[in-house]
């Protein structure tokens, strides 16, 4: 099953993040390293608004899902009357803070409110489609969104819209996604009277304990570049935020599909089999991402130059070069502790203590960043990154084991998966400084048949049992 979901999300997700990448060659080389500077402060500060107001909510529909005792008006008036709000509050408090700090930029707070609301709806929504299991409607929402976002962003651009066009076609993007379920699902009418308390009750309780260590997350993710800012200048923000978004969007996206299928089928079994059926699920779901994850980030690693070439513009392809190892591992370091820690955290309902290890490294990663960065530059600052993740994983596997909760890591599998990543490193040192284009595909080709070929060996006794199961099931409904 976890299989069959996770390869419809590819599908579904995996075009939208092509377009994505699409999207940073487009914008690498219509907009300067200050524009896209400008551009990623806009996006960072956004994140930020994100998880201190509406990330709770969003990670609260994805747990607790629709109940007999509440009618789906209800429950859909009550999350959409929760939203409105959070809206409304969101911008007053932007001009509280506008009278208070003269020296903020009002087109600068608008568009973070702006993009932040429109992101989160958008987020939201997919939520709701990831709790139904319906990766069909999640990959057009997302194709949708992908597509106009980047058409109207690259219209802007090419007007000398500069980072605000940017900005604005990406959250033009965003309504054309979601328009179809506002119209279908929700309706344009607002009626207080339906919100059900019991339900909101449900949602606060479960997802506001979250909002400080979503918040502390989202600074390990991005205060590197408000930093950036302003030790460097918004030029370096620029040249540092590209590269961390061409690469962690590479592999990070990767293990987000495998997610996307995983965490509602351990919800699943949680509810339906009790939390020893969860943790073998997780184990499962674990070990692909090891499975994916690992290979991807050696590949990003050893092809790091023919990738900044192609897919980024000149004034970014030096900088890239430089940076693309240290992001590439830590965004398979950030993938395992959102995707195979946290998740025995949100199963086993211990949010609380969750922000524990969070706070190590959120402080671990601004304490390092602002001394690493006038020892290495724009290289202090992504490995400040990589070690604050791994404090998150060891600080959050030492709380759990103090809890006395096991962490489903499948061991075996991860000394497998290293081994074959390591063969599929080796198949590729006779194409080694060989950066053309035709060489650089051969290389992919090789060390992908490679891998494949050696954990079908390793797994063979698995492959064989799935097959036989298959066949077997086959059999008995025919």
């Amino acid at each position: 099953m976890l299989t069959k979901h996770a390869f419809a999300y590819l599908l579904s997700h995996g075009i939208p993040a092509i377009v994505g990448f699409l999207g940073i060659a487009i914008y690498s080389r219509l907009l300067s390293p200050e524009e896209y500077g400008q551009f990623a402060l806009i996006f960072a500060s956004a994140a930020i608004v994100n998880a201190v107001v509406f990330e709770w909510l969003k990670v609260s529909v994805l747990r607790i899902q629709k109940q007999r005792d509440v009618g789906e008006t209800t429950y859909y008036m009550t999350i959409k009357v929760a939203f409105i709000t959070l809206i409304v509050g969101s911008f007053l408090i932007g001009v509280a803070v506008l009278l208070f700090l003269n020296s903020l930029s009002p087109s600068f707070l608008l568009l973070v409110l702006l993009l932040s609301s429109c992101q989160s709806w958008y987020q939201l929504n997919l939520s709701l489609l990831r709790a139904e299991l319906n990766p069909l409607g999640y990959g057009k929402m997302a194709f949708i969104r992908a597509i106009t976002g980047l058409l109207f962003a690259t219209l802007l651009i090419t007007l000398d819209y500069g980072a605000f066009g940017l900005v604005v076609g990406l959250v033009i993007g965003l309504l054309l996604s979601v328009a179809p379920m506002v119209f279908t699902r929700w309706g344009v009418r607002v009626k207080p009277k339906k919100v059900n308390g019991t339900l909101l009750k449900q949602f606060a309780s479960y997802g506001l304990p979250l909002t400080i260590t979503l918040l502390l997350g989202i600074i390990i993710q991005h205060s590197d570049r408000l930093i950036i800012h302003a030790m460097i200048g918004v030029e370096a923000t620029g040249q540092y935020a590209i590269a961390y978004d061409l690469t962690e969007q590479s592999i990070f996206t990767l293990m987000l599909i495998i997610n996307l299928a995983a965490f509602p089928i351990a919800v699943r079994a949680l509810e339906k089999r009790g939390e020893q059926a969860a943790k073998a699920q997780v184990r499962k779901n674990t070990r692909l991402l090891l499975g994916v994850g690992i290979p991807a980030t050696i590949g990003f690693i050893l092809l790091k130059d023919v990738i900044a070439t192609i897919f980024l513009g000149t004034a970014f392809q030096e900088t890239a070069i430089l940076l693309i190892p240290y992001i590439a591992i830590g965004a398979l370091l950030k993938g395992m502790k959102l995707y195979a820690i946290d998740i025995v955290f949100h199963l086993t309902k211990q949010t609380k203590i969750q922000i524990i290890p969070v706070v190590v490294a959120a402080t671990v990663n601004v304490a390092l960043t602002i001394i690493l960065i006038p020892l290495y530059g724009l290289e202090g600052a992504a490995m400040a990154t990589v070690a604050a993740y791994a404090f998150a994983i060891i600080s959050s596997w030492l709380l759990l084991a103090a809890q006395r909760t096991t962490l489903p890591f499948p061991v075996k599998d991860f000394v497998k998966i290293l081994f074959a990543s390591a063969i599929m490193g080796l198949s590729t040192l006779p194409f080694a400084g060989d950066e053309r284009l035709g060489i650089s595909l051969l290389q992919v080709i090789v060390a992908g048949l490679t891998y494949c070929f050696v954990c079908g060996c390793l797994y063979f006794k698995d492959l064989t049992n799935m097959v036989l199961k298959r066949k077997v099931n086959k059999n008995q409904h025919t």
